[in-house]
């Protein structure tokens, strides 16, 4: 009787898993989401790696940026204003002294 049932269990589980349905060629089935977002991470990583080094593969070397430059010419600019308002204030300063004497 046990031989019976031990082989009618198997014909179940045979059978059972004659009907279930097959996974289509070329996909997998991933087991945890973790697994997923631990790639997605890696993929991340990698990706930055290889952006770092094409943006140092392909960077422009000696030449100054235009916005560097408009600072440059802005800041000799007011630089230029500032010593001519100076200059300004001490001669004013030192001929109204003059002129009292």
């Amino acid at each position: 009787m046990r031989g019976l049932f031990i082989v009618a269990l198997l014909a179940v589980i045979a059978l059972s898993s004659a009907f279930a349905p097959v996974p289509t060629f070329g996909v997998r089935t991933v087991s945890t989401s973790t697994e997923l977002e631990a790639c997605r991470v890696n993929a991340k990583k990698e990706k930055r790696q290889r952006n770092r080094e094409n943006m140092r593969k392909f960077q422009k070397r000696g030449k100054t940026s235009r916005k560097k430059m408009m600072r440059k010419v802005a800041s000799s600019e007011m630089r230029q204003l500032e010593s001519e308002f100076i200059a300004k204030c001490f001669t004013t300063v030192v001929e109204e002294s003059e002129g009292k004497k």
